[in-house]
């Protein structure tokens, strides 16, 4: 599959963020390794910077890189295998609204037949 693949309803960064966890989980982006500049990244993928920078941005916050102001962004942890995908917690998330919408739901419907 190519990344991104733009008719995949998950959001590009989304698809990006995946494929560089698992180069890491691969161990083709090494534990302490930088990563190619914003720019290279965005040719690679054939994106523009800023979907790049949302996907760098979806690796930090799972703790995977660290970007260093004027040294780059590096590998920092490598994923836990066990760990959901973005696109699997982003499913999850989901799911979660949709139960508690359907409690709610539910909690109506009794008092409806209760009156």
């Amino acid at each position: 599959m190519s990344v991104p693949d733009f008719s995949d309803p998950q959001p590009a960064y989304l698809q990006i963020a995946d494929d560089l966890r698992q180069e890491v989980a691969a161990g083709r982006l090494k534990l302490g390794e930088r990563l190619p500049a914003r720019r290279q990244l965005a040719q690679r993928y054939g994106v523009a910077v800023e979907t790049v920078r949302r996907a760098l941005d979806e690796l930090a916050h799972d703790g995977l890189i660290s970007t260093q102001s004027t040294r780059g962004t590096y590998v920092v942890k490598t994923p836990d295998r066990n760990e959901p995908s973005s696109e699997l917690q982003q499913a999850m998330t989901e799911v979660r609204r949709l139960a508690e919408r359907i409690e709610g739901l539910e909690s109506r419907v009794k008092d409806l037949e209760g009156h």
